[in-house]
This record gives C-alpha cells, sequence and structure tokens, in this order.
C-alpha cells in the first residue's frame, strides 16, 4: 500500500506524536509498504521535500498564511490523491485537511489517530462535539489509549498498544542504581504532575529523611517557577532541559517520575519502577485504566508519591517483583505489532469501501499510480 501521513509537525521537531508516526512508518516499510510523511514547515528554511530512512517528508508552509498554505495543498493534491490511506493525527490535523482538500479526496481512505487529548477536567463540550463530526469524515478511527473513548464518547476501531524502539530485549539492562533516587523525563506544565514529583521529594527527604535525588529531563513553562521552588526548599533536584533521547536516562535511577504513555513504557523496558500521578479523574483513567496501569504505582498526591517511594526502597524484593512483571510486560510491545494493527483496519475498511462502490481492484489493494515525485512543487 502507498501511505500517507498526515501531521501537525514532524522531524527534526521532537515530540511525542512526531515519535510514534516516525515508528509507526519505519515498521510499515520494514512490511513491504510505501509511507510519505506531510508535515509542516514550522520555520522558514526547513526543506520542502526530504529522505529520512526510507520515509519521504514533504512540507507545507505552516509558517506562511493560511492562503499560501491553501495553493500548496491544490498544487501538490496529487500526493494525496494517489495515496491508498490518508492517515491524520489527530482532530484538529483532520479538520485542518477538510478546509484544504475536504472536497478533493475520498472519504473512504482517510482515517485518524487519536494520539490522545488535552488533560481538561472536565472535557469541554465541545471537544466532544468535534469528535462525534470527525467520524463523518473518516473511514475509521484508532485511539492511542483506552481512556479516550469513555471521555470523549466516540469508540475506536482500534486501539492498538504502542511499540518500543528499541525493544526491550533489545536494549542493555543497566544494574538498579542506589534506591533514593529517580528521573522525571516530560514536559514542564500543569497537567504534567511535575510539581507532584518535586514536592514528593521534599516529604521524602523531611519526613522520611531520605537523601533522594531527582533528575529532571524537559522544558515548559513552570521551568522558573520549579527552579525557585526547588530553591526555597532546599532540595536535591536537577533540572537539565530538554534533552535528545532523554529516555535513555531512567537507567540512571532506582524510580521513573512519569505519567506519559510512551515515557511510561519505556521505563519499563529499562527495569526501572514507575510511579505516577494523577489530578483529576481523567488523569487518572489515563494512568490508572490502561494495559500497562498493573505494572506501575500510582497516586494522586505528593505524599502518595513519597509513601509508595518510601516503601518500595524498604521492600526490594517487592520492589523487584513489580519491575520484572513490567519489563515481560513491556517486552511484549513492538511497533511491528502496532503497524500490522492498523494494516488490518485499513485492509478491512478499504475492502468494504471498494464492494459498497463496486469496484474491489485486483487483490484488493493494489491501487493508486506511482508517485511522480517531480510533480512536488513549493
Amino acid at each position: 500500500m502507498k501511505i500517507v501521513m498526515f501531521v501537525h509537525r514532524f522531524w527534526p521537531s521532537v515530540g511525542g506524536v512526531e515519535k510514534y508516526i516516525e515508528q509507526l512508518s519505519y515498521s510499515l516499510i520494514k512490511l513491504g509498504h510505501s509511507v510519505h510523511v506531510v508535515a509542516g514547515a514550522t520555520e522558514e528554511g526547513q526543506p520542502v521535500q526530504e529522505m529520512r530512512n526510507g520515509i519521504e517528508i514533504f512540507r507545507f508552509p505552516a509558517y506562511r498564511s493560511p492562503i499560501r498554505c491553501r495553493w500548496w495543498f491544490v498544487r501538490n493534491q496529487h500526493l494525496f490523491g494517489d495515496a491508498d490511506v490518508i492517515s491524520v493525527s489527530n482532530t484538529h490535523m483532520l479538520e485542518y485537511f477538510t478546509r484544504m482538500l475536504g472536497l478533493v479526496v475520498s472519504r473512504r481512505k482517510i482515517f485518524l489517530i487519536r494520539h490522545g487529548m488535552a488533560f481538561i477536567h472536565p472535557v469541554p463540550e465541545s471537544h466532544i462535539v468535534r469528535a462525534r463530526r470527525s467520524l463523518k469524515a473518516v473511514a475509521g478511527v484508532s485511539h492511542d489509549g483506552e481512556f479516550i473513548e469513555k471521555w470523549l464518547g466516540v469508540p475506536p476501531d482500534i486501539c492498538p498498544n504502542q511499540g518500543i524502539f528499541p525493544a526491550a530485549g533489545d536494549l542493555s539492562q543497566c544494574p538498579e542504581p542506589e534506591s533514593n533516587t529517580a528521573v522525571y523525563v516530560g514536559r514542564l506544565e500543569p497537567d504534567s504532575g511535575i510539581s507532584i514529583y518535586i514536592d514528593a521529594v521534599h516529604q521524602l527527604v523531611t519526613k522520611y529523611k531520605r537523601p533522594f535525588h531527582l533528575d529532571v529531563y524537559g522544558d515548559g513553562s513552570l521551568r522558573k517557577s520549579l527552579a525557585a521552588h526547588v530553591k526555597a526548599l532546599d532540595i536535591p533536584v536537577t533540572f537539565h532541559g530538554k534533552t535528545a533521547n532523554a529516555q535513555v536516562r531512567f537507567n540512571d535511577a532506582c524510580f521513573a517520575f512519569v505519567d506519559g504513555r510512551m515515557a511510561i513504557q519505556e521505563a519499563m523496558a529499562r527495569r526501572r519502577l514507575v510511579c505516577a500521578a494523577y489530578f483529576d479523574p481523567l488523569k487518572r483513567d489515563y494512568v490508572c485504566t490502561e494495559p500497562f496501569s498493573p505494572y506501575l504505582l500510582a497516586t494522586d498526591s505528593a505524599g502518595g508519591i513519597a509513601q509508595i517511594v518510601e516503601e518500595m526502597i524498604t521492600h526490594p524484593l517487592k520492589r523487584k517483583k513489580l519491575v520484572d512483571r513490567a519489563f515481560e510486560y513491556a517486552s511484549t510491545l513492538t511497533w511491528k505489532t502496532t503497524a500490522q494493527a492498523y494494516l488490518g483496519m485499513w485492509e478491512s475498511k478499504l475492502a468494504k469501501a471498494a464492494l459498497r462502490t463496486g469496484w474491489l481492484r485486483q487483490k484488493g489493494l493494489n491501487v493508486g499510480k506511482t508517485l511522480d515525485r517531480s510533480r512536488v512543487q513549493a
């Protein structure tokens, strides 16, 4: 199949969605499919077209006016017309795509991936309305998290587990360091739980008299205020800023203070005990109702995190048992399996659409003309 991934941003931008699409695309290519990524150029100077590890990337001028973007899509609509599958990441990009090419591209080959949702509780009614409306614009929907259906009221066709790269079995397992250490990897934003983790360190140091140290990898709007808070409390927390491949830093500590799906699984693959904080019912479902949830420890307060850490330090065999179970779970996660789940949905939906319209093509899915790269225009 010829597959187009339509995303807000892509490499060299770094983020959860970018990483998800990159690894999913690699796996699809390994399975014999052609993948092109169409993403927004967020600043001037980014190449209009380039190749990265087998993925051909095309960029529309997102930093320019909507009229300039619209003109780019009109001139390059063949990128989508020639595709068998158009996979769009998140509702806002589906709405953008519809505004640009909604009347040109057949709905039967457009699929939506919801990678998550803003942690706004209660969920605004407008988000629910948009989610329901999106069903009319696509042939199929996947959710990156089982909690999404509950809060948006929109069932997905599939909800595949994320893969891990490198796979858990391919990682060099580092011995567990001292038990009085933790690493946080993620955004420094109000919805990330970082404040809870920092206050937990304060309680470990003051209440439990533990010489506990936390290394923080990430950046965000709370960076300055958190640094001032740490200084005022005089606790051992080190801010390292935004760091490439920060997940490797899980090897440096005994505990992983994380609440993002991808970071949780990467910590488990490195045999580190995950302690996850939540602060409302939506975030609770995000960390407590997913397939990985039985293998982590979660709570809604700094005191709860501190108590969990103290108990796990005091009972190392209990900690090891949970870490081993988490690693076994993480070992089942591969991007190949994730890609096969998507292919199964796409093939099923496309075949049904072809039967409904009366033209099931040869072999069911061998459709589309060869992409003429010379037609791509800036």
